[in-house]
């Protein structure tokens, strides 16, 4: 009885032919899959052929891009890279961009973070206002703060320094970084630093020690968004560093392309070095950066 019972309850096992019609029917795309392939294959193509064309002449000479600049690299050589260095000022450049770069982001995490805060938890009419003087930083237009902000840097001291570019991206940064805290921080439960604060934890105390550790996902995500731009950033430091100074990378670069003839050669060499952090940074990060992003839309 128990036998006929199994015998009654196990599946049959499928035959050969029955196993290819499962796995055709499961590997078979449909049209809308297709399609979205396709398209994504076209935009990696006209992303990556930029960067594979650029990689490529900085291993060629003068001579052989002049003579064929769609032609293939006859032997590879580091001779550029060496000389990128050797007769430009890159190296200076590079450093110059690293000093930017690294400076704005801590005074960014240091400074936006706990405005944000502020200005969220203490409520009231000049929170109000001053929340709305932030957002309007995000409406008005570089081009018309730019000769305003030249003039005062000039008559202070600061304009061609380090220093005034670093004041011009913290001035356009923090208007998004504190719409970005802020929404943020409408999801975080102000109980926890009520208990802080029963504890006997100061307002700065709590921030740090309670409320910042929280931030961690949005503020990945405004981190690496903040060091992309910088890193890559071109207008400001042309307009607030002058021919005196390197300037940085971007700058650097650009000043190798002359009117009748231009260091071709030298120029893809900058270019795909100044392309590799950038790439290592959002490689890295990427899915802290997804993360930060997708709370931050949720909370806010």
């Amino acid at each position: 009885m128990s036998t006929e019972t199994h015998s009654l309850v196990t599946p049959r096992p499928a035959s050969g032919r029955g196993r290819r019609k499962a796995a055709s029917t499961r590997k078979r795309l449909t049209v809308g899959q297709v399609v979205v392939m396709v398209v994504l294959a076209v935009l990696v193509l006209v992303v990556a052929s930029p960067v594979i064309y650029a990689l490529l002449n900085s291993f060629r000479s003068y001579a052989e891009i002049t003579k064929d600049p769609m032609g293939l690299p006859t032997q590879f050589t580091l001779d550029n890279y060496v000389q990128l260095f050797q007769q430009t000022d890159y190296g200076e450049a590079l450093v110059n961009t690293l000093i930017i770069t690294v400076a704005t982001v801590v005074l960014l995490v240091a400074i936006v973070p706990m405005a944000a805060y502020g200005i969220e938890r203490v409520g009231g009419r000049t929170s109000r206002f001053m929340y709305i003087l932030f957002i309007a930083g995000l409406m008005i237009p570089f081009q018309v703060r730019m000769i305003p902000l030249v003039k005062g840097f000039n008559e202070v001291g600061l304009y061609s320094t380090l220093a005034s570019v670093i004041l011009v991206h913290l001035g356009g940064a923090a208007s998004f970084g504190i719409l970005l805290y802020c929404s943020f921080l409408k999801g975080v439960p102000i109980e926890v630093e009520e208990a802080a604060s029963i504890d006997g934890a100061g307002r700065l105390r709590t921030f740090w020690s309670i409320v910042f550790p929280m931030l961690l996902p949005v503020t990945s995500a405004f981190v690496i968004i903040q060091a992309l731009g910088l890193w890559n950033d071109f207008f400001i430091p042309l307009v607030f560093l002058d021919s005196s100074s390197a300037g940085t990378i971007n700058v650097a670069i650009n000043r190798m392309v002359g009117l009748l003839t231009s260091q071709w050669q030298l120029i893809y060499t900058g270019a795909i070095l100044a392309i590799i952090p950038s790439v290592a940074i959002f490689a890295a990060f990427q899915r802290y950066f997804i993360k930060g992003m997708s709370v931050g839309a949720v909370k806010g």
